[in-house]
């Protein structure tokens, strides 16, 4: 039984690891503060508590363990908090420099309307 509760604990730090692995890829990739906020909150997150879960698991009758419940408690409630908080900071500063505007981009198409009237 214990060989098989290693292998699932293994495979749950091994999703979680593969899971911070690609957010360090995503937070590499975007440009800007407000695309990378994804990856620096989503999968980072459910990564740790999936690293987490598998020490727990091969930790099990262990006193640590609730330190490990405590940690992914604290990482669920804080990481989306702060990820909104940089995310509105962002925001409110690319718009006042001007690099973010609140109108509509330019489309390809011609409005619609009367087109015999504009071909005149």
């Amino acid at each position: 039984m214990t060989a098989i509760l290693e292998v699932v604990a293994a495979l749950f730090v091994f999703a979680g690891a593969l899971l911070v692995l690609a957010s360090a890829v995503g937070l590499v990739r975007f440009r800007d503060t407000l695309s990378r906020m994804h990856p620096a909150a989503k999968p980072q997150v459910l990564g740790l508590v999936l690293v987490l879960f598998g020490a727990g698991l091969r930790i099990v009758p262990h006193v640590d363990l609730g330190m490990l419940v405590i940690t992914a408690i604290v990482a669920v409630c804080t990481a989306p908090v702060i990820a909104n908080r940089v995310g509105n900071l962002a925001y409110r500063e690319s718009v006042e420099d001007g690099t973010i505007t609140h109108e509509a981009p330019p489309t390809l198409e011609t409005p619609t309307g009367d087109d015999e009237a504009r071909d005149r």
